[in-house]
């Protein structure tokens, strides 16, 4: 069945399994159905492999050179905040982590383009956490030709020409973002700039939770941030235990009103 519809999702910061989006995928199937989602191309951005193998080597130093209370927490922080601090070390630098995690959006854009042979494919990303910086990133960079994007630079992606407005996400209609730390990021910033929408169609829904302390609203930001982002929606993220408190940073993609607005969404495209 020819797919109409190229869906992607990029994850959040700490340990995380190359399988990650397994729930949502499942969340998603059920009010779809088979004949939609059929038509969809579900492509996950895994960028965690370019940093979690240092990451184990520290935290096993760690835990067995001294009695370490509270295991799991540190675990969370160490793998979450490296993630956060190495994504922005030097990251102009030839080879940088933050380019090598662009590079893996283009490695799962090239797998997604294989599906279409057109160029306007509609797009949608769907981001988490520190993955909301990420595809950020990436789309402020295709807008300013900074990143891997710089020309002349040796990171420069290499693809077909056919290509080009795919991995430049000149489609992209819909950005869904949850758990969204952007702020944290920029918040030391005299200005505050948005990027551009990629596209005359383009909206971007973010998600947030009250209890969620890594997840925040984006309107407010800034007017660049207030005039790109559609809404900023607060739901109840989590189950029983999770709601109520910061877990529920991690309930976003199996809660049902999120669930059913992305899943009208998909079908609004007549997929």
């Amino acid at each position: 069945m020819a797919k109409k519809l190229a869906f992607l999702t990029i994850h959040g910061m700490g340990e995380t399994d190359k399988n990650y989006y397994q729930i949502l995928k499942q969340s998603l199937e059920k009010p779809l159905g088979k004949d939609i989602w059929a038509k969809v191309h579900f492509e996950p951005i895994h960028y965690q492999s370019d940093l979690q193998d240092y990451q184990y080597s520290v935290w096993e130093k760690m835990r067995q050179s001294a009695p370490l209370s509270w295991q799991d927490l540190r675990k969370f922080m160490l793998f979450g905040f490296s993630d956060a601090s190495a994504i922005e070390h030097r990251a102009t630098d030839d080879g940088s982590v933050y380019k090598k995690i662009q590079k893996s959006i283009i490695y799962s854009l090239k797998i997604a383009k294989e599906q279409f042979s057109n160029n306007d494919v509609p797009i949608i990303i769907l981001a988490h956490s520190l993955g909301c910086q990420v595809i950020s990133n990436y789309l402020w960079d295709i807008q300013r030709n900074k990143g891997i994007w710089q020309l002349g630079s040796s990171d420069y992606p290499q693809f077909q020409p056919e290509q080009e407005d795919f991995l430049k996400l000149k489609s992209l209609r819909y950005l869904f973002t949850t758990g969204c730390n952007i702020p944290l990021f920029v918040a030391g910033f005299a200005e505050i700039v948005a990027i551009s929408k990629p596209s005359a169609n383009f909206k971007w829904f973010n998600y947030y939770d009250k209890d969620d302390v890594l997840g925040w609203p984006l309107k407010p930001l800034s007017p660049s941030y207030d005039l790109v982002v559609e809404k900023d929606i607060e739901i109840d993220s989590g189950n029983l235990w999770q709601s109520w408190n910061p877990q529920s940073h991690d309930g976003y993609w199996a809660d049902e009103d999120f669930i059913e607005h992305l899943s009208q969404i998909i079908k609004s495209f007549n997929v």
